[in-house]
């Protein structure tokens, strides 16, 4: 998708433009969701525990160090991915 502004018709005789920002931040800003659901930090949470037991059991890794690192950017990359996901209410 290009920042290059596409022109758009509303039926009317009025023809305005709308770049990508735009398109962006109208699906982004929506008054009827919330910005941070209670359930938002779950799957981060499991992908993020998740990992940690599969590298304490599989590969003899310790829990607590994995968990607090690569931990935190599993967690933090994840959060951002289903934030993203929310916000942009992709199915």
């Amino acid at each position: 998708m290009s920042d290059k502004q596409q022109p758009i018709h509303d039926g009317k005789h009025t023809a305005s433009t709308l770049g990508t920002t735009e398109v962006l931040r109208g699906a982004l800003v929506d008054d009827d969701d919330p910005r941070f659901p209670l359930w938002l930090p779950i799957p981060a949470i499991l992908v993020t525990t998740g990992w940690a037991f599969y590298d304490a059991i599989a590969a003899s890794g310790d829990f607590l160090s994995t968990l607090l690192w690569p931990g935190i950017a599993i967690f933090l990359v994840t959060i951002i991915a289903t934030w993203g996901g929310w916000q942009l209410d992709i199915d």
